[in-house]
């Protein structure tokens, strides 16, 4: 007779140990420094998987495999040789871990195409695995965007259960954008650089509260992390230990591929989570103002680069740019590490920081340059006058206020009169311009509101000539304490310098009770470690003094100097005579440490909701009062007197705000130390290094509105707010092109199209556009000079990319541009 062996509880778990080389390059290192971390961590896995050759590794990445291939090629090859033994693992598909809530949507696009498309020319193949352990929280876009990059899984581990977000259904779940696309993914137990021993975690692993149920499955971590060095011999030794313990569970080396594919096999009913994963640390979206603000420039003046190459490619066959624009997209997306572009790395990383974005804007810049240089040569400017050629780097028809430079009214007497490309008059006025000598009446720079087609250009020509000034057709006034248009009525304390009402003059509607620049207490670290928000309130600005510094056919701006402690700032409050615009132009001298500056509105909406931009979509949120990630608007809408009421705030360069009730603040700057990590204590006799101090210029744009954020279109507002129009003085001469034209357009009010560009590989043309409003949007896209033009629909929430052939054929791709 047999006897029945009993398994032990543990055998019914397979615990899949991922020996990792996680490598922060920049949180405690130069990224020179962190060149060797690398090597060194990645020699340290080979030497290893000599000893065991069971033992396999895990690590991301791209650009630190191009830099062992660089540096190290005897050691590249022999990674590669492990890749191809399937012991080495390509996780994350990304160029490097990014931040996953401050990059646009493109940013987060790029990391894929040119981390996927490394690893397919250098190993013959892919990630299939996102892996974003470090990344202190995860925009609920994502999910599309993995998928489309050929990434089904994803690994991470902020925000960890309970202390930062919950899981009701367990921490391996199936991941959800409003799309529906998905992904699976897991979340890290037990962290990945943990402070129990390797053993104990294994023994630990099975008990995890927040498993998903019926889980057998078990992701488990190993290896010294965070600051690189790779797995350990003790470590390897005690998973080996545990594999002939008959008490403990079932333990392997293993790859994360190799977990999620058990797990999906094992647990085909996943729970499905429809959310973004946040948060862990809410202080890291205000942190290091400088770096914030450069990331968007570059951002944004990529993405205009590339459009202007692809016109000037398309229009006279000028060789595209790919090499030079590929190294300046690396060298932004190298700098959206999670460390670098949240603020919490050291100071020095960020002078390196700075000359690398510096080299991708400039490039960007130059490359924008040459082609609005060669198109211009070509347009008829042999009209009376001064000519500039005013392009609009968006798809769609824009209608703006700009400002040319001094250079538009060159040997001309004021004032100035201004016609457009069909000879009607445009009102212009002289502003303020950049110097301070008693050249400065001549240096004047000129504004006026443009009208300009899709993707393209017209003309404006400058003249001295009075009778051409147009008729005012609508009314402006201004005080020291208020300014007025069609659209609406400012009014501004005297003491504070601050809006005391915002008036709808079309509905009557008060949207404003007061406004304020507010100096907050801020003890925590740099990262904000456990802080929610922030509401200890140090003062605000006061004591202003205030004047109107500009008044005329085209804008009136009241300014206001302030102070608070040993800071200034100076706000000006500007409207237009022909648009709704309200722009406000911040100049802060901030001397404030551990303080946090933030610029509120105090409302007198009503059961407000909160909707905030996220990487190619939105996020709604509550109103609690928590610090909050968003990008390029934050919106409340609510009711006021009953009727549905919004107002919107567009930044160029802000990742931070708070809402509670009818109050939206927005972030401007943080003032703790420089890679301040809790619990390490900090006093200001030690004179530690502090953030953000200095002077400052943040720009904001105010978009009150009736009804819902979408019918604004506050998204395309947001888009133009931050991609302006590009003035561009040009001297007479003749030409074959006519005084405006448009080289692309796709319009749609709830489609913004962001991408033209050639393809990677061959000459194709790549269009990317997403839907913002969670509705299904039909539209026609035009290339006029090509004469073609191609009917485009989009799902709910759909980031669609096109490829157009030489023939005029057009696909649907992925985001690695091949076949959806």
């Amino acid at each position: 007779m047999s006897m029945a062996v009993t398994k032990h509880p543990n055998h019914h778990y397979t615990i899949h140990m991922i020996g990792h080389g996680h490598i922060d390059p920049t949180w405690l290192w130069r990224w020179t420094e962190g060149y060797e971390e690398v090597r060194a961590t990645f020699r340290s896995a080979l030497e290893r998987m000599r000893e065991t050759p069971e033992f396999c590794f895990t690590a991301s990445s791209a650009c630190f495999y191009q830099w062992v291939r660089e540096c190290d090629p005897a050691l590249f090859e022999e990674i590669r040789g492990r890749v191809q033994e399937g012991r080495w693992e390509l996780a994350g598909g990304f160029w490097i871990e990014p931040d996953c809530n401050i990059p646009c949507g493109e940013a987060f696009v790029r990391q894929g195409l040119y981390g996927q498309r490394f690893f397919e020319a250098a190993f013959g193949r892919r990630a299939r695995v996102g892996f974003n352990p470090d990344s202190f929280g995860h925009a609920g876009t994502l999910p599309q965007i993995l998928r489309k990059l050929g990434l089904d899984y994803y690994a991470y581990m902020r925000p960890m259960p309970e202390v930062e977000q919950d899981y009701p259904g367990g921490t391996t779940f199936s991941w959800e954008a409003a799309d529906g696309s998905r992904v699976v993914a897991s979340n890290l137990p037990e962290s990945y650089n943990g402070n129990l021993e390797t053993a104990e975690r294994i023994r630990a692993l099975p008990s995890n509260p927040h498993l998903t149920p019926g889980q057998k499955h078990i992701l488990g971590f190993f290896g010294v992390g965070n600051h690189g060095g790779g797995p350990t011999k003790a470590a390897i030794a005690q998973i080996q230990a545990a594999q002939q313990d008959a008490a403990a569970p079932h333990v392997v080396f293993s790859t994360l591929e190799k977990y999620f594919q058990a797990t999906e096999t094992s647990l085909p009913e996943l729970p499905v989570v429809r959310q973004e994963l946040q948060h862990h640390a809410r202080g890291c979206y205000s942190a290091h103002a400088e770096m914030k603000r450069l990331n968007r420039a570059v951002e944004h003046a990529l993405m205009t680069a590339e459009r202007f190459a692809s016109v000037l490619w398309l229009e006279e066959g000028v060789p595209y740019p790919r090499e030079e624009l590929e190294r300046a997209w690396k060298d932004l997306l190298y700098n959206q590490f999670h460390d670098i572009l949240a603020g919490t790395s050291i100071q020095s990383a960020y002078e390196d920081a700075r000359d690398q974005l510096g080299r991708a804007r400039h490039t960007a810049h130059e490359i924008t340059n040459r082609a609005l240089q060669r198109l211009a040569s070509r347009i008829d400017t042999t009209a009376p006058g001064n000519t500039a050629v005013v392009f609009n780097p968006l798809p769609w028809r824009v209608r703006t206020p700009v400002v040319v430079s001094a250079v538009l009214a060159r040997e001309l007497e004021q004032p100035l009169s201004l016609f457009d490309d069909q000879e009607r008059p445009v009102a212009c006025q002289p502003v303020r311009g950049e110097s301070m000598t008693d050249l400065a009446v001549a240096q004047a720079r000129h504004a006026f509101v443009a009208d300009l087609p899709a993707l393209g250009y017209r003309c404006y020509h400058a003249r001295e000539d009075a009778a051409g000034t147009p008729r005012l057709q609508e009314p402006m006034t201004a005080s020291d304490t208020h300014l007025e248009n069609r659209w609406w009525r400012l009014e501004l304390d005297a003491q504070t310098g601050q809006l005391t009402r915002l008036r709808d003059m079309k509905s009557g509607i008060d949207i404003l009770r007061e406004s304020f620049l507010v100096c907050l207490e801020d003890p925590s670290d740099t990262w904000s470690h456990d802080v929610l928000e922030y509401r200890h309130e140090a003062g605000r600005f006061g004591e202003a003094r205030i004047a109107v510094v500009e008044e005329g056919p085209v804008l009136a701006t009241v300014r206001s100097i302030s102070r608070f402690n040993a800071s200034t700032a100076i706000l000006e409050w500007t409207l237009y005579r022909e648009g709704p615009e309200i722009d406000l132009l911040l100049r802060v001298n901030w001397h404030e440490r551990y303080r946090m500056l933030k610029m509120g509105f105090q409302t007198s909406i009503t059961a407000a909701q909160v909707t905030t931009d996220s990487p190619y979509g939105y996020e709604f949120r509550p109103a609690t009062g928590h610090e909050e990630p968003t990008q390029q608007w934050v919106d409340i809408t609510g009711e006021i007197a009953g009727k549905p009421y919004g107002l919107a705030l567009l930044n160029n360069g802000q990742y931070g705000y708070d809402a509670l009730d009818g109050t939206l603040r927005l972030s401007l700057l943080r003032s703790p130390a420089y890679a301040h990590h809790y619990p390490i204590s900090v006093s200001l006799e030690e004179m530690p290094v502090i953030m953000d101090e200095g002077e400052h210029v943040i720009r904001l744009r105010l978009v009150p509105h009736a009804g819902d954020w979408r019918e604004a279109e506050v998204a395309k507002q947001a888009w133009v707010y931050n991609m302006p129009p590009l003035p561009h003085v040009e001297s007479a001469h003749p030409g074959p092109r006519a005084g405006a034209r448009s080289f692309w357009e796709l319009e749609h009010p709830q489609v913004v199209a962001t991408v033209l560009k050639q393809g990677e590989e061959g000459e194709d043309i790549i269009v990317r556009a997403y839907e913002y409003t969670g509705n299904v949007a039909e539209t026609v896209m035009r290339f006029p000079a090509l004469g073609r033009e191609y009917p485009v629909r989009f799902a709910p929430h759909e980031i669609k990319t096109l490829r157009i052939g030489a023939g005029g054929t057009i696909a649907e791709t992925n985001l690695l541009e091949e076949p959806a």
